[in-house]
């Protein structure tokens, strides 16, 4: 897994920037004012749980916002603020903690790299560009859309634009993720990869009455044994909070690819209510940020206590 994110950049691709040379040093030169594209805080291995915090990010490129049709406060409407901070608790019982200092309006990491809208760009689109469903609706790993499906930018970009971020962006936090995930498997002979986000104050679909404090998602089972997505919600529960499971939230592309039960590799996306936390209108944290911090805490208290010895049978069979 360790030379995940390198597999992906195709030989076509280093042909391509070779021969765009000047665009790509004028972007690297912007880089330069912009922090680390992503951070790792705690030690590898420290244990066998990972914490990510892929959506936190909000270091906003001022090129990037001044070729955005939207003002910044709806760039940043799909922000998961304040994420990293409510998992630092957590933190601080061995977890490493990693996260991305960029939005995912700008780059998106919980989307397949090359899952981009060939319609976004101007010029000729490489072979190993492949759309989802989601990427065509303007959801990709470069999101053409926002909030309300608001067209993020002015003009088409040019396909260098993408590539840039991808390779800058994208993949050092994919690098970095596997890497620790490698890390705690070896060590332990298992891991757990907690998914960190936000989700906007909302019912359910089909359930008007009823608004979720957690969505817990697992690719409906696929990518977290059960036993420790039931941990996760008997723990929430009994702390209070409303959960729900894959729905709305089953788990993006992290979550997918990272999570392997029959290798003893568990992926378990966790949504948070941003209004227990948070005002979405000003941005800014209220009282209720230190209750569910702690919750969080607790959380991954319980989880570290239930994982069983790497002499032990494979998590999984539990």
């Amino acid at each position: 897994m360790k030379n995940f994110a390198a597999s992906l950049f195709p030989p076509s691709l280093k042909r391509f920037f070779q021969s765009q040379q000047g665009t790509y040093e004028a972007n690297r030169i912007d880089r330069q004012v912009a922090p680390a594209p992503v951070m790792v805080s705690g030690t590898p291995a420290a244990g066998p749980v990972v914490l990510g915090s892929p959506h936190s990010g909000h270091f906003y490129p001022e090129a990037f916002v001044l070729s955005a049709r939207q003002p910044l406060d709806i760039l940043r409407s799909g922000e998961d603020s304040f994420v990293e901070d409510l998992a630092q608790g957590a933190h601080d019982l061995g977890p490493p903690l990693l996260q991305a200092t960029f939005p995912r309006v700008f780059c998106d990491v919980n989307r397949a790299a090359w899952d981009l809208d060939p319609r976004m760009f101007h010029g000729a689109i490489p072979s190993f560009v492949a759309p989802s469903d989601r990427g065509l609706a303007g959801l990709g790993s470069i999101p053409r859309i926002v909030a309300d499906r608001r067209p993020i930018y002015r003009q088409r970009l040019p396909f260098m634009e993408a590539a840039v971020r991808i390779r800058h962006y994208w993949m050092p936090y994919h690098a970095a993720l596997a890497n620790l995930l490698e890390a705690a498997h070896i060590q332990h002979g298992f891991c757990l990869l907690l998914d960190l986000h936000s989700m906007p104050d909302a019912p359910q679909a089909g359930s008007p009455d009823f608004v979720p404090d957690f969505v817990l998602g697992d690719r409906c089972g696929t990518s977290c044994t059960q036993h420790l997505t039931n941990l996760a919600e008997q723990t929430l529960q009994g702390l209070g909070f409303k959960t729900a499971r894959n729905h709305p939230y089953a788990g993006g592309y992290i979550t997918r690819h990272y999570g392997r039960p029959a290798h003893n590799m568990h992926a378990l996306q966790i949504e948070m209510r941003r209004g227990l936390y948070m005002d979405e209108t000003t941005r800014t944290t209220h009282e209720g940020f230190t209750p569910l911090s702690n919750a969080l805490t607790i959380l991954v208290e319980q989880v570290l206590a239930h994982f069983p010895s790497r002499q032990s049978r494979p998590y999984g069979s539990i």
